[in-house]
């Protein structure tokens, strides 16, 4: 007969005995009671269930289970929500800023109502070292609610990148397009691992704004009094225009207190372009999927079986034929394999799938053509065409 025992190496694999279950050392007749004792009292914890076996007197208080151990057992039987762990996000070093472009503060200012054009937010791009406007992209949105998506901020990326090259790093705060925050395991967003396979590193602050990303915050300010607010705009081209217009005025003439006066690309010629080349007619030839195969192995992520045992990571359902309804599995990245490892709470491997949504195609979500195209639309195109 096959046996089940996890591959040689596997993240899985452990020695020792095997494991036979929670309570399994413990005599049968204290595991009856405890089974006892939860069915006749189904929302009595651990705690509970202890307390009452002490009460009855009937076995030494040295043969009796933790606490954790029947919680163990009751999660083993499904008689109690497993809580969501805390996984391990991917690691990644994200650079100080020692000269121009090594990081940029990027982040979207509410929705803000612009005469004639309705409701606007504008994407702005700094440069952390020379203090830089790198980029401000007005996205059209319904109302001032809104907030721009991952498309928006990619073409925001790929026009800054164009004047200027790609940076090292990105900051961002954790808006959903950047961190999933709704999960205690997060995994990385679509435009994370596009970044990830551009070479640039993504950072995510983890305290609130301004005190961490002052710089592009006070930018938003700066943008809605001098180009927002402007009167007599007709057209998303001509608001996209005057944004350029703006920032190139910001850039090279007028003076800025932090910089002793200069204008920032004044006070920092060098930082008119990064070094780092960027073209879109070449953004597949600039992306490299194994990048992202590596950041995804560092990671360890934690998601509940469903009634139909399947898990959803990254957006993605996976289904397991051996894993348990209800069961909390630890997850894993195999680079080698490009594999995803399912284990168990007991750390054995249920699972194996092949990883969904990593390709350059997935991630950069257009062709050439289609990348060539709408560049060309944001640019030469009177309305917002994204």
């Amino acid at each position: 007969m096959a046996t089940t025992a996890p591959k040689r190496g596997s993240p899985c694999s452990k020695l020792g005995r095997p494991a036979k279950g929670a309570l399994s050392s413990f005599p049968p007749e204290i595991v009856k009671e405890v089974d006892k004792l939860k069915g006749g009292h189904t929302g009595w914890g651990a705690i509970s269930i202890l307390d009452e076996l002490q009460k009855l007197n009937k076995y030494p208080r040295c043969e009796l289970p933790s606490v954790d151990s029947i919680n163990r057992y009751f999660r083993q039987k499904g008689l109690v929500e497993s809580y969501a762990k805390h996984g391990q996000f991917p690691k990644q070093r994200c650079p100080d800023a020692e000269q121009a472009h090594d990081l940029w503060e990027m982040d979207a200012q509410g929705a803000v109502l612009v005469e004639n054009l309705g409701y606007h937010a504008n994407i702005n791009i700094k440069d952390n070292f020379s203090l830089a406007y790198c980029m401000t992209f007005p996205v059209s949105v319904k109302n001032y609610r809104t907030q721009p998506r991952t498309i928006h901020y990619k073409y925001a990326c790929r026009s800054s990148f164009e004047q200027f090259g790609m940076p090292k790093a990105i900051q961002v705060d954790k808006d959903s397009v950047f961190y999933e925050n709704t999960s205690k395991s997060p995994f990385p967003t679509p435009f994370h691992l596009w970044l990830q396979g551009l070479g640039i590193q993504m950072c995510i602050i983890q305290e609130r704004p301004p005190s961490k990303q002052a710089i592009v915050e006070r930018s938003h300010q700066t943008m809605e009094k001098q180009v927002l607010q402007d009167k007599g705009l007709k057209c998303w081209k001509e608001l996209y225009t005057r944004c350029n217009e703006r920032r190139e005025r910001l850039n090279y003439h007028i003076p800025c207190s932090s910089l002793k006066g200069k204008a920032p690309l004044e006070a920092h010629p060098l930082a008119e372009y990064s070094g780092r080349p960027y073209d879109v007619k070449q953004e597949y030839e600039l992306f490299d999927e194994e990048r992202i195969h590596q950041f995804l192995s560092s990671g360890k992520w934690y998601r509940l079986v469903s009634r139909g045992k399947t898990i959803s990571l990254g957006g993605r359902v996976y289904y397991l034929k051996k894993a348990k309804p209800r069961a909390q599995l630890e997850i894993t990245y195999s680079p080698q394999g490009r594999e995803l490892v399912f284990c168990n709470g007991n750390n054995e491997e249920v699972g194996r799938r092949k990883i969904k949504g990593m390709t350059a195609k997935e991630l950069i979500g257009q062709t050439t053509k289609e990348l060539k195209s709408t560049m060309y639309k944001l640019k030469y195109r009177r309305g917002f065409v994204l």
